[in-house]
């Protein structure tokens, strides 16, 4: 029963062409509905125009034709020539007012659908982010995204612009000759080979390369970002950084070259076929001129318009097609992202925390053969506070995610009020709970929405929510707010990166302690944040968070155990189990691990 129901990244179903356009759609839909109507009838509108065109043209010649017989009249040779030359201004028009509308209704859609895609990532199973080929496919998702619009935009200019242009006139080529459209549709044969060629070979390169494009982004991270600029400049980094940006570009490029290079010698082969198409067509037009079958004005319609038609096709091929088979893989990452499997929980009601207990649990990474917990036994109840202290890597980084729901147990129980884990929504599950981890994020905002952002909910209501909660919060952190580097005070910007001061790493520190407070929370987690911050200022710290918990649920995960004293009780973790527990005074009667890890520090500040 406690075992989580969601482990293994799976892959999803993706979808077809078709679901891909009714999913852009609707979403751009939800915003610009006038324009999902407008759009279609100018694509059909431009099909339709540039065959009408040829009809222009064959009247155009036949009454020039007539004119120069002496049985038409100059009025109507002039009346034609006009609408022809007309045309192409009208049609200029139209596709210009096509290109308007369509960039803003698939912006609206891109848009939509990339909140879509982050609300998905939030959803899924924070587990699956401590796997890489996971980061691989949030990758390849988010480069996706800008696909899927391709994909759909091409399609759309496939079916309602290309198709009805080139249905049309495969309709005329038919009524002036069956047998000009017996040579036109045998040109069609080799660009559909080309394009399911084309389709698989781009969807494999998409897959091999996302990995090597994934590490190059991160080294240029290194070398660019102000987060790595001090370190990468100390120690004379760059060069070892650009190597290897240099070495996984290389690689991308190198399996997009060789796609490229394949495809493009497949479709000059093929194209050498569809030429055959086109040479037919002119030979048996002037065939049928010389049998007298057709006349000159059909001819000079037909002839002049053929340049056109076959440069139609190839971009129906090479553009509409070729974009969609270039894209189709990107844009189905996307999709199988949307269909990864989710926290199954569906119990909603809020949590009290009475008693949290774990039973026999045991946790493994993916990717590991160690397990991180193994046959884990405690019980928690509310009010409680707890220290869990242990040498780096032993576990207490991961039996505090499991006792918060961030991650469910491989085997074993895990109860929350008798309740199994994997039975309780994240939302439920999450609710009341907060955390201040050794990893905080440094935001590049004011300080007040650096505390404000673990509780966004609490903006606009009375005093309790506002800045009053905020100079609490601050105050409980030990947060300077009486520091002259805040000229604006709680309105001061932080980080230089958009004009604002910089803190120091202690100063950052109770800054995320100060979030973590603000949040309206009966349980909290305080794993490790207090590293760069002076052993009796954390003590300080420790002893006002342990006032301020009083009544509520709190783990304190650190490494130093002079600040665990403040526990109700200690648990000591060694290689992934529990391997004491107990108050300070009984772990120090007990001649075990605790007790030498206490005098082994004890020594450093002596």
């Amino acid at each position: 029963m406690g075992k989580a129901k969601v482990r293994k990244q799976k892959q999803g179903n993706g979808a077809g062409l078709f679901a891909m356009a009714a999913h852009m759609i609707a979403m751009g839909a939800k915003r610009k509905p006038l324009l999902l109507l407008i759009f279609p009838l100018l694509m059909m509108g431009i099909g339709l125009a540039t065959t009408g065109n040829t009809f222009i043209k064959q009247y155009f010649f036949e009454s020039v034709e007539g004119l120069v017989k002496g049985n038409e009249q100059v009025s109507v040779v002039l009346i034609y020539g006009a609408v022809t030359a007309m045309f192409p201004v009208l049609l200029y028009m139209l596709r210009q007012l096509s290109n308007f509308v369509m960039v803003a209704f698939f912006r609206t859609a891109e848009g939509f659908m990339g909140k879509e895609l982050n609300e998905k990532a939030a959803r899924i199973d924070p587990l699956v982010y401590e796997d890489n080929r996971f980061l691989d496919q949030i990758n390849k998702a988010y480069m996706g995204l800008q696909s899927v619009g391709d994909v759909v935009v091409s399609m759309i200019v496939l079916v309602l612009n290309q198709s009805v242009y080139i249905i049309s006139m495969a309709v005329y080529l038919f009524n002036v000759k069956p047998a000009l459209l017996i040579i036109f549709c045998i040109s069609f044969v080799p660009n559909i080979i080309g394009t399911v060629v084309r389709k698989r070979m781009y969807a494999k390169m998409e897959h091999q390369a996302a990995p090597y494009r994934r590490r190059y982004e991160y080294f240029e991270k290194c070398i660019c970002s102000r987060e790595y600029v001090k370190e990468t400049r100390l120690w004379r980094s760059e060069g070892f950084f650009k190597k290897m940006y240099r070495k996984n570009l290389r690689e991308c490029t190198r399996l997009d070259w060789q796609t490229s290079k394949h495809v493009l010698f497949i479709e000059l082969g093929l194209r050498c076929l569809t030429l055959t198409g086109y040479v037919g067509t002119i030979v048996m037009l002037f065939y049928f001129m010389s049998k007298g079958e057709v006349g000159v004005g059909v001819f000079a319609a037909i002839f002049t318009s053929l340049d056109q038609l076959f440069s139609r096709i190839n971009e129906l091929f090479d553009v509409q097609i070729g974009a969609i088979g270039r894209s189709y893989g990107k844009a189905q990452n996307f999709f199988d992202f949307l269909n990864l499997p989710e926290r199954q929980g569906q119990l909603e009601e809020p949590l009290k925390r009475e008693i949290i207990e774990l039973k026999k649990v045991s946790f493994t990474y993916p990717g590991s053969d160690r397990p991180a917990l193994e046959n884990i036994n405690l019980t928690v109840r509310k009010g409680e506070t707890i220290a869990i202290v242990g040498v780096n890597g032993s576990g207490k980084s991961t039996l505090t995610r499991l006792l918060t729901g961030l991650y469910l147990p491989a085997s074993g129980e895990l109860l929350i009020d008798g309740k199994h884990v994997s039975e309780i929504s994240p939302k439920a599950l999450y609710r009341n709970v907060s955390a201040v981890f050794q990893r905080y994020q440094s935001y590049k905002m004011t300080v007040a929405e650096n505390v404000k952002i673990s509780e966004t909910g609490k903006e606009g209501t009375a005093d309790g929510a506002g800045n009053m909660a905020v100079e609490d919060s601050l105050e409980k952190a030990d947060f300077p707010t009486d520091s002259e580097k805040l000229s604006e005070g709680l309105d001061t910007m932080l980080g230089k990166d958009f004009g604002g001061i910089d803190l120091s790493g202690g100063q950052w520190q109770r800054l995320a302690i100060a979030r973590g407070l603000y949040r309206a929370h009966d349980m909290i987690v305080l794993d490790e944040p207090t590293a760069a911050i002076d052993p009796l200022e954390e003590a300080d710290i420790y002893r006002k968070f342990a006032e301020i918990s009083r009544d509520k649920t709190a783990f304190i995960v650190t490494h130093r155990l002079g600040s665990a004293q403040i526990a109700d009780r200690i648990i000591v973790m060694d290689s992934g189990h529990i391997v004491d527990m107990g108050t300070h005074e009984e772990l120090m009667r007990r001649e075990g691990r605790y007790r030498e890890m206490y005098h082994a520090q004890a020594k450093w500040y002596a």
